[in-house]
């Protein structure tokens, strides 16, 4: 191995601790002279390296690999040889066999590793064919031995051990080994055990002079008398019993062994023959009546069992119940015939009948409910009577709200009677039917506790109904009140002034069962209780405002509280809302545009507040001009420059809020009406002068006016004053220009002079381009061309918008066609 390479795990004999000392000296004495090297240099590992040459045990080239951490520096020493002392042999393997017969067996075996010595000899041991102490049968160098003169048909056991000059080494495995033999003789025929329903027991014995050493095994066979099927094995064992199951009751089978042993099987044993058990019978059939029913007998009839079991029946048995008492059977008749005439009955009664069979086996089977067969209803002709008069029912209470009546059965008179009729009610002169049926007993449920109530009770038979019993009588017992009815909000029995602090309830007194109710307690709000005496209506105090409150109440008496009603929920009102702010969003010489609100918080209820908007008359006080939700009004028909006073007011559930402060708007002035298009007139090739119509001073306000210059320079302001005409010169050829005038009205205030102007009047279209020779007779100069120019360009703007508005008709159109084809293809698909 070489030093960089990876060392093998190897295995050291017990001679080898010398080098493992050797080594722990030679690691001490490093880390013993290097501690200072330790401590003041990365930590060293050591490897030792081991080159076995594998001839006598010895092992040389061992050498250490010095490797210090977190680096790859690696150092190998020298290499040293030494020598390890030798050891007894491994063990052997155990011996195998080569051949047999029936008095020998040879055997053959390899040898171990010897451990540094040849092996000289080996030691080979049996057990004599007796299972006991192994003994010496051979020891010798040769790796083969024949043993001889042994028994037929014997299990002999072996084992190995080598020896070389340091010892004997441990035994190998045992092996066994059989000498040949014969077969085995028959065995006697199997034996029953136990004979069951569905199963055979059978046992048997070894066959005659066999060894007892000597391992057998049986097979059972089985085959069905006179099935033809031959027969077939049911068992494989070296056990001397076994149980076959799964066989058919009362049927008889044919048995068989054999004995095998290593060299073959024996001769077949003699035949036998066993036979299962039969079962119990079935049930017969249900029993029925033959001819007719009389008032004191009838003859029954049944059929035998479908299924006997395998075996006869010995009898039939006969049992009746009557009154359809399932619970006590008699029975009336046993034979072996299969009818009985039944007599000694009682008239108008019904029998129950039913019939099981016996055989020597046992009963048939029968069920809990119906012991044998299905019964049979039988119900004997009556002698006809109506049922007699039952005595006082039995009453038991089982609560405030619940009783148990019972009753016996009265004398049925020669008819069976089929229901009783139960009657109960508060009045004993007017009870109702509650109950009609065949039981004994009724639980009535639902009453009122604390209240008397009366019952009775009658029976029926197929004849008539019998008389009324005795009336019974039973007060049901007191307790907690009934859960309070009819509770409700009665909005009236609070003002509008505290509707936002106070809730008033009403409710209906309800049942005291038994004890009269002393008070109630109202539940609200944070489950705060309030107790009050015997009064149905309350109003409930200090609550805040716009609030929900979820009140239930209950009823309080002698014997407790009563469960609490089914809640209300209600809602105190709002306090009365803060006026909100007004303000003027757009001022005009006749309207004033107001508006109003709150924050966005407030905002969020906007839908449930109305505004009251008010404004000063000149009848000296302030009336509303505008009630409803929204936040803006529009006031209109207002005088110029006028100064007007409102107020502004809001309204929720709980009522109207405050007034306002007064707030002042003041109207503007009104500014002068638009002008009609201003005239040109071209005064020689270079002036043109601009007139307009003239307006009157506005209630004693001075008019002036503005003309302005549209051109492809832009817009231009080129005249302000009280004049209603403007010459314009230094104009270029071939240009157009646009000409419109305004009115502006002038007046006086504390800061100085105002304006306010009027929109522009329509605008004047001025041309300085050539005029057009083909042009006809009726313009004269510039103006005419101008004028032309103007209807043309008119013209073709009227033509750019038709053609505008067919294309975007002709989009339209294309757009429509091409989702109706997708469409269709889609839909196609």
């Amino acid at each position: 191995m070489s030093p960089s390479g990876i060392l093998p795990p190897i295995y050291l004999p017990p001679g080898y601790i010398m080098l493992l000392g050797f080594l722990s000296a030679i690691i001490s004495w490093n880390l013993h002279d290097s501690e200072k090297y330790h401590q003041t240099e990365p930590p060293v590992t050591f490897e030792l390296a081991i080159s076995n040459s594998g001839k006598d045990g010895k092992y040389e080239n061992i050498y250490i690999v010095t490797t210090i951490r977190d680096s790859q520096q690696r150092t190998v020493s020298e290499v040293v040889s030494f020598s390890t002392p030798g050891c007894e042999p491994d063990p052997p393997l155990p011996p195998t066999l080569i051949n047999r017969s029936k008095s020998s067996l040879n055997l053959q075996w390899n040898g171990s590793n010897d451990n540094g010595s040849k092996i000289n000899s080996f030691l080979l041991e049996w057990d004599e064919g007796k299972g006991k102490d192994f003994k010496s049968c051979y020891t010798g160098t040769m790796k083969q031995h024949k043993i001889l003169k042994l028994n037929a048909s014997t299990k002999y056991s072996f084992r190995l051990a080598a020896k070389n000059n340091f010892g004997l080494s441990d035994f190998s495995e045992i092996a066994v080994f059989h000498t040949s033999g014969i077969m085995p003789p028959a065995p006697s025929p199997p034996k029953l055990k136990a004979a069951g329903i569905c199963n055979l027991s059978l046992e048997w014995c070894a066959p005659a002079n066999t060894n007892p050493n000597l391992s057998l095994t049986y097979v059972l066979e089985m085959e069905e008398a006179g099935s033809g099927l031959g027969f077939k094995p049911k068992y494989n064992g070296e056990d001397l019993s076994c149980t076959v199951r799964n066989l058919q009751r009362s049927t008889t089978y044919k048995f068989r062994i054999f004995a095998y042993n290593m060299e073959g099987r024996s001769n077949s044993s003699g035949e036998v023959k066993f036979t299962t058990c039969p079962d119990k019978p079935g049930s017969p059939t249900k029993p029925y009546i033959k001819g007719k029913i009389h008032a004191h007998k009838v003859k029954i009839g049944w059929e035998p069992p479908t299924d006997n079991g395998g075996t006869h029946i010995s009898s039939y048995s006969l049992e009746v119940s009557e009154n359809l008492d399932v619970n006590f059977w008699n029975i009336v008749y046993t034979g072996n015939t299969r009818e009985f005439l039944y007599n000694k009955l009682q008239p108008g009664t019904t029998y129950n009948l039913r019939v099981f069979c016996t055989s020597p086996v046992g009963q048939s089977q029968v069920r809990k409910e119906k012991l044998g067969s299905q019964s049979m209803k039988c119900e004997t002709l009556p002698v006809p009577s109506p049922p007699s008069q039952w005595k006082t029912p039995v009453i038991t209470c089982k609560g405030p709200t619940c009783v148990v009546v019972s009753w016996g059965i009265p004398e049925c008179n020669g008819a069976e009677i089929t229901d009783y009729r139960l009657e109960w009610g508060q009045i004993e002169e007017s009870m109702h039917l509650i109950y009609t049926g065949p039981c004994l007993s009724y639980k009535v449920k639902g009453l009122i506790p604390g209240t008397t109530y009366f019952c009775r009770v009658q029976a029926v038979n197929t004849v008539g109904v019998g008389m009324f019993g005795i009336t019974g009588v039973v007060t049901t017992p007191a307790t907690v009140p009934a859960v309070v009815p009819m509770l409700h909000e009665v909005e009236k029995k609070v003002s509008t002034k505290l509707a936002s602090s106070c809730i008033a309830i009403q409710w209906e007194e309800p049942d005291c069962h038994g004890s009269p109710i002393t008070g109630y307690n109202i539940e609200y709000g944070d489950r705060k209780i309030l107790t009050i005496g015997r009064k149905t209506e309350c109003v409930l105090k200090n609550l805040q405002p716009d609030t929900i409150y979820k009140i239930r109440i209950q009823a309080i008496n002698h014997y407790g509280l009563s469960p609490f009603s089914r809640p209300i929920r209600t809602k105190t009102k709002p306090l009365p809302l803060e006026p909100p702010q007004l303000d003027c969003v757009a001022y005009g010489h006749q309207s004033l545009k107001l508006k109003w609100g709150y924050s966005s918080a407030k905002g969020l209820l906007s839908n449930l507040i109305n505004y009251n908007l008010f404004m000063y008359s000149r009848s000296g006080r302030f009336s509303v001009i505008y009630h409803g939700p929204s936040q803006t009004h529009k006031v209109q028909r207002l005088g110029e420059y006028t100064q007007y006073k409102f107020k502004i007011q809001a309204c929720n559930e709980a009522g109207e809020g405050p007034l306002s402060r007064i707030y002042t708007f003041k109207t503007t002035k009104t500014p002068p009406a638009i002008l009609k298009a201003p005239k040109l007139h071209q005064l020689n090739n270079n002036i043109c002068k601009i007139k307009w119509e003239s307006l009157k001073p506005i209630k004693g306000d001075p008019v002036i006016y503005n003309l302005q210059l549209i051109s492809d320079k832009g817009t231009n302001l080129i005249y302000k004053g009280p004049n209603t005409s403007f010459s314009f010169s230094n104009f270029l050829s071939n240009t157009r220009y646009r000409f419109k005038v305004c009115a502006g009205r002038q007046y006086k205030i504390s800061t100085g002079m105002q304006e306010i102007w009027g929109p522009y009047s329509p605008s004047t279209l001025f041309s300085t381009h050539k005029p057009n020779p083909r042009a006809g007779r009726g313009g004269k100069g510039n103006k005419g061309s101008g004028s032309n120019e103007q209807k043309g360009e008119k013209s073709g703007m009227e033509i750019n918008d038709n053609i505008f508005v067919l294309i975007l008709m002709m989009g339209f159109a294309l757009t429509a066609i091409l989702c109706a084809v997708v469409i269709q293809s889609f839909l196609i698909k």
